[in-house]
């Protein structure tokens, strides 16, 4: 989101929302914006075919979920988790022969760039960088009208800045790409995609490589845009994202009820400022109003944990703690933003974010996350302070547990409880393809 007034965060507490579209190198986009998190390297700044093909892929879609050519349904797996990597990323296969990148999921922005091979100052990844010259379907971006940016060397260069500091730059090129991995035999499209010769802070120190927007950008073709115009292969211009615990599901054409244990609920959506933003009106609890005062309102999967203003932070720490303290503590014990829990978080209590007529439930799993493994019963709290008067950045944390079904062809945002599909291992990229 537009950068603020506020001190930039460390490295280890920051978001990752962009603080204007790509620019040339050297055109600082602005400021960063604070955060006064103290979660580990928070960043901050997302099928529905018919039933038929529901039920008969049923039992394919924890394990594999294929490309649906007949309702033209694309699907990637998620992975990651709040604690032990502060985001989620999918894979993308690129080129000819396929070379695979691993790239964080972010509806707050509309840039896809990674490493390539000989980067100037790139840091060390899951995956290699993306070796231009092995790739025989890859070409540059030429100068012209449909470069955004400037032009060096002859190639059609980019800079992206982000409010936690982080920056990359480098060059646009072409060549086809698929989304996931080897498994789900996603057609590819040829997308502009850029090649990093530069990249700092987060960028540099994350284990993924880079970073696939999927942000309702105003400018440029971005991969998003290039897959809804593939309409040989994807019906429609929606996708939906599932996050769980510990990976989740990306679906481009539909969304998937299969994962779903209550009805969708439809939010209205509006993409004019090149972000996906709702209209949050409160927070309750137990039927009592928390705070009304949540000013705009983003939906941002490449921010951890959920930003909000002062007075609705404050609110919301308060009514967990007191219905804690007057209910046995919630079996546990607070220290500073964590909970040390003695069975479970079934005690807590659930938290209603308000879209004027609509209330989905914020489950204790999601406002809090684990810290310290699978074994540990230490949780803390997965939203954040963003001081007095801020506005609202619904991260990762938010969307957890639910599917998130954003459709640019009605302009609504649908919400639904889901049992979200985990995944933590890769499969092995084949050998002899990149």
């Amino acid at each position: 989101r537009p950068a603020g007034g506020a001190p930039i965060p460390p490295a280890s507490h920051a978001r990752r929302t962009p603080n204007a579209p790509p620019q040339a190198p050297g055109m600082r986009a602005g400021a960063g914006h604070g955060s006064d998190g103290d979660g580990p390297g928070a960043r901050r700044r997302m099928l529905s075919g018919t039933l038929g093909w529901l039920l008969l892929l049923a039992s394919d879609l924890g394990a594999r979920a294929l490309f649906d050519p007949e309702h033209k349904i694309e699907s990637a797996r998620i992975y990651g988790n709040i604690d032990a990597f502060a985001y989620y990323y999918i894979d993308l296969i690129i080129g000819s022969p396929p070379q695979r990148v691993s790239v964080i999921l972010d509806t707050g922005s509309g840039v896809a760039a990674f490493p390539c091979a000989n980067c100037n100052h790139c840091g060390s990844h899951i995956d290699p960088a993306f070796d231009f010259a092995k790739s025989s379907s890859a070409s540059w971006v030429s100068c012209g009208d449909g470069c955004a940016g400037t032009c060096t060397g002859g190639h059609c260069s980019y800079y992206q800045g982000y409010t936690e500091g982080s920056s990359i730059s480098g060059y646009w090129f072409q060549d086809l790409v698929r989304l996931g991995d080897s498994l789900q035999h996603n057609p590819a499209v040829n997308a502009r995609m850029g090649c990093h010769n530069n990249e700092n802070n987060l960028f540099y120190t994350q284990k993924a490589n880079g970073i696939l927007g999927v942000g309702p950008s105003t400018r440029g073709n971005t991969l998003l845009k290039q897959l809804f115009q593939d309409h040989e292969h994807v019906e429609g211009s929606v996708f939906s994202i599932c996050l769980a615990e510990w990976g989740g599901r990306l679906v481009v054409g539909g969304h998937n009820a299969s994962y779903h244990t209550g009805p969708i609920q439809n939010v209205p959506l509006e993409v004019r400022s090149g972000y996906y933003q709702v209209h949050m009106t409160g927070l309750w609890m137990n039927g009592v109003e928390l705070s009304g005062r949540m000013g705009t309102t983003m939906i941002d999967s490449g921010t951890t944990y959920t930003y909000m203003g002062a007075e609705p932070y404050n609110a919301l720490r308060n009514a967990i703690e007191s219905y804690c303290h007057a209910h046995n503590d919630c079996a546990a014990s607070l220290s500073g933003k964590c909970w040390t829990v003695i069975d479970g978080l079934r005690r807590f209590p659930t938290v209603q974010t308000v879209f004027g007529n609509v209330r989905t439930d914020w489950v204790p799993k999601a406002y809090l996350y684990r810290r310290g493994g699978d074994n540990s019963n230490k949780w803390c709290y997965a939203f954040e302070n963003d001081g007095p008067g801020a506005n609202t950045v619904l991260g990762a944390s938010w969307m957890l547990h639910q599917e998130i079904i954003l459709d640019m062809r009605t302009n609504q945002v649908g919400i639904a409880p889901a049992n979200c599909p985990e995944y933590r291992a890769r499969p092995v990229h084949p050998r002899g393809t990149d």
